[in-house]
C-alpha cells in the first residue's frame, strides 16, 4: 500500500474509532449494558490490532504524523 492510500485508512480508521467511541456515554446514560460496552471496546481494539498496527508497521512515520496532529488538534482527521 502506498504512503496515501495509507494515511487515508489511517484517517477513516480514527473516525470510525472515534464514532464508537461516542456511544460510550450514551450507553452508559441510556442503554447500561455491560456487554454491548465490551463489544464497543472489542471493536475498537480490533481497528487499532487489525488495521492500524499493520499500516504503520508499514509506514511507521505516519504514526509520528497522526500522534503530532492528535496532540495539536485533539484529533486525527
Amino acid at each position: 500500500m502506498d504512503k496515501d492510500l495509507a494515511r487515508l485508512v489511517v484517517a477513516a480508521s480514527y473516525r470510525a474509532a472515534s464514532e464508537l467511541g461516542d456511544l460510550a456515554p450514551l450507553l452508559n446514560d441510556h442503554a447500561p449494558d455491560a456487554d454491548l460496552k465490551l463489544g464497543l471496546a472489542a471493536a475498537m481494539a480490533e481497528i487499532n490490532f487489525q488495521i492500524l498496527r499493520p499500516v504503520f508497521r508499514a509506514h511507521p512515520d505516519l504514526e509520528a504524523e497522526f500522534d503530532a496532529r492528535i496532540e495539536k488538534y485533539g484529533r486525527a482527521s
